[in-house]
């Protein structure tokens, strides 16, 4: 029961902080001294927690701050009143307007080189991030697990990369590029 005595000041301090910033933020010109204080406060309810539990104590204080960020988040979509824009009919050209082709096939080949091509270039990869790590001293173990956390986070960035591109030969020039990663560790027969 102690320890989590010692979590209340930092909770309570991740509360205020989002009720200082919340108020500093709903002005109509931002205040730097409240803005300070916020973030202030943020970084003094950090240190409590952590300081009271470690990593934990720093967890529980988060649930805390964000708890009243989405209660003051909630209430400022409440009160807020209905715009007077109608919104669009058309959402991000996900479907086509009036007789604008469908294109299907170029849909698909999006989805699958973003998916299948893109999940095979950050395996890629990940070969190439263990092969490094070997490479650099690293343990059989550490390497692995660095490879394990490079193939989502590298997956994850180059599908963003891929929908954010236009252009269909840089799609292709980014997965050569990644798939290229992973050569020196084909090559010298150590990628496994």
């Amino acid at each position: 029961m102690a320890l989590a005595g010692a979590l209340v000041p930092g909770a309570v301090a991740g509360v205020a902080a989002i009720g200082v910033l919340r108020l500093s933020w709903g002005r109509k010109e931002r205040s730097q001294v409240l803005n300070t204080l916020g973030w202030s406060l943020v970084a003094l309810a950090v240190v409590l927690a952590w300081s009271a539990a470690g990593a934990w104590g720093a967890a529980i204080m988060s649930l805390w701050a964000m708890a009243a960020a989405l209660l003051a988040v909630g209430w400022a979509a409440w009160r807020s009143p209905p715009s007077r824009r109608v919104a669009s009919n058309r959402r991000a050209g996900m479907l086509p307007q009036g007789g604008e082709p469908a294109r299907i096939a170029g849909r698909i080949a999006t989805f699958l080189l973003v998916t299948v091509a893109a999940m095979a270039a950050s395996i890629a990869f990940a070969v190439a991030v263990r092969w490094f790590a070997l490479l650099g001293g690293a343990s059989e173990a550490n390497a692995n697990v660095l490879a394990l956390f490079a193939g989502p986070l590298g997956w994850t960035v180059l599908a963003f990369l891929m929908l954010m591109t236009e252009s269909r030969a840089r799609q292709f020039a980014l997965l050569g590029g990644t798939f290229a990663t992973a050569l020196p560790a084909l090559l010298t027969g150590t990628a496994l």
